[in-house]
């Protein structure tokens, strides 16, 4: 069936949805033709590919990923779209960088006030790890036995990375300056909320505009330095934003800003 005939991506989408019960398609629609407009409506679902589904999956809400699976699912099902495109939705966790020599003064980073508290609880609560990691190691070790050591394996593998962590967040903490709360002006700032309108679908949805280091898109912590974030950054309320995605551009409004410190 497939190779034969075209199936747009809003085909199937309405003949997915069509399928569901009542409360179920109630449920989902929104997040399925979200995905819909974003891909393109004309193009064909043979089209998705995976790096789309990792793309898009940056800019959605924990709670979205359960319809666009069964949407993605659907297509594969019927013979429409390529093996795995669903256990690709998931909550992307930001990749972790080897720790990094320093070879000259620290990049300045910043980072809002509640960044800088969750990098600190984070070193705190690998500092405590480490210890408890150094005593297995050990204990470990007291097997004179190395050939099938692999307890003693596992604990050197698992001291190191948090070795390598704590030297990432001990260097980015002590370059680290915070966005301050005063002498901010209505323009989109770096820490500041910002709640934004669909020109389209009319749907809304809320980012908030933070360093790369504390970015998660799942958690609705967007950042700065991302194509959304730049789009975002120094725009006042009442002003368009244009962003750019495989299905075309899209305009959102901006409705109003959460500054911190601002009553």
């Amino acid at each position: 069936m497939a190779e034969s005939q075209f199936y747009s991506v809003e085909r199937v989408a309405v003949e997915y949805l069509s399928s569901l019960g009542p409360t179920k398609r109630a449920s989902d629609q929104a997040v399925i033709l979200r995905f819909v407009r974003w891909f393109g409506r004309q193009r064909g679902v043979q089209a998705i590919k995976g790096r789309d589904v990792d793309t898009y999956c940056q800019m959605i809400q924990p709670n979205e990923a359960g319809a666009l699976r069964g949407f993605l699912s659907y297509t594969y099902k019927k013979g429409l779209s390529v093996r795995g495109l669903a256990s690709q939705v998931k909550a992307k966790k930001e990749p972790r960088e080897p720790a990094r020599v320093a070879t000259g003064p620290s990049e300045p980073v910043v980072v809002t006030e509640e960044g800088l508290q969750i990098l600190r609880a984070e070193l705190d609560e690998l500092k405590e790890q480490r210890l408890l990691l150094t005593e297995q190691v050990r204990k470990a070790a007291a097997d004179k036995d190395f050939r099938e050591n692999a307890p003693l394996q596992a604990a050197r593998e698992q001291k190191s990375h948090v070795e390598g962590r704590i030297q990432e967040l001990e260097a980015t903490i002590a370059s680290a300056t915070t966005v301050p709360n005063s002498g901010r002006n209505a323009a989109v700032c770096l820490g500041d909320t910002v709640n934004l309108k669909d020109l389209s679908t009319g749907g809304k949805v809320t980012y908030k505009l933070v360093d790369s280091r504390e970015a998660s898109p799942a958690r609705g912590k967007l950042s700065s330095s991302s194509p959304i974030g730049r789009a975002i950054m120094g725009k006042r309320i009442g002003q368009e934003i244009e962003f750019s995605a495989p299905g075309g551009t899209f305009k959102y409004l901006l409705e109003s800003i959460d500054q911190p410190g601002r009553a």
